[in-house]
């Protein structure tokens, strides 16, 4: 009977855990759904992604990293960290990744589509009742002749364009969003692309991964790993960037990290 009641538990204890594997199989195709395909290359763009996980076990987030062209021959491109992980951390980030989509084709610029992304993050949490989520935001439009691209920080730190010739820090222009309901906060840029340059933002996963002497490694220990690596793929260039972060933390990242490159042909 010991023997038969051993076999029905283990009997179990397996069909419990298929159903959790299966389960999170199912979860991580929704959350990749909402992170999207890889876009390797664009008309004159060269684009990497890359995202590393702080934990060995799947996990929701909210780091998103997107890229989209759209009708006028413009791209966006999206660096979001919301706050928090699980679930909702994640369909907030799909809902930032789709609202500044639709912004952008609808013709906003960088400024009006972050205003209005703010606007909407407030207002849908105050109508489905849901705690306040705040996030840092980089969002910026490379216009369709690739020579020049305007760009809202809202508390984004570490976006930076690296040219043969020198290093801007793409600063903030604005709060975070989610901080407060006023569209003055928030600002833009517009910067020149020469061929050659590369655009490169991270979360902050990367600028917060700490050594042994719990030491950050900071926003500024990007530009370094993409000048090393100009003759790479952006792919590639990306891989290293959250690679880099991995390491220096001695493999016990503390925060998801997610990285974006763009060459500039």
């Amino acid at each position: 009977m010991t023997f038969v009641l051993r076999e029905h538990r283990a009997a179990a204890r397996g069909g419990t855990d298929a159903a959790e594997n299966a389960l999170q199989m199912e979860m991580r195709h929704i959350v990749e759904a909402i992170y999207g395909p890889p876009v390797r290359r664009l008309p004159g763009l060269d684009i990497g992604r890359a995202y590393r996980s702080a934990t060995t076990e799947f996990r929701y987030g909210g780091d998103m990293v997107d890229v989209f062209r759209y009708g006028d021959g413009c791209t966006s491109l999206a660096v979001v960290d919301i706050t928090g992980h699980g679930i909702r951390a994640a369909t907030n980030a799909g809902l930032a990744k789709h609202a500044l989509r639709a912004y952008a084709s609808q013709g906003l610029d960088a400024r009006q589509s972050v205003r209005r992304l703010n606007r909407l993050c407030i207002e849908n949490s105050a109508f489905e009742g849901d705690e306040e989520f705040f996030a840092t935001v980089f969002f910026a439009i490379v216009d369709a002749d690739r020579r020049s691209m305007q760009y809202v920080s809202a508390g984004h730190e570490a976006a930076y364009i690296i040219a043969r010739d020198g290093t801007k820090p793409l600063a903030a222009t604005g709060p975070i969003i989610g901080l407060m309901d006023d569209d003055s906060a928030f600002d833009h840029r517009v910067v020149a692309l020469a061929p050659g340059s590369i655009v490169a933002a991270v979360t902050d996963g990367f600028s917060e991964a700490r050594n042994a002497a719990l030491e950050f490694l900071g926003p500024d220990a990007l530009v370094p790993v993409i000048e090393r690596s100009r003759g790479w793929e952006a792919e590639r260039q990306a891989e290293a960037v959250t690679l880099h972060a991995y390491e220096y933390a001695a493999q016990q990242l503390h925060d998801d990290v997610a990285a974006l490159v763009v060459k500039v042909a």
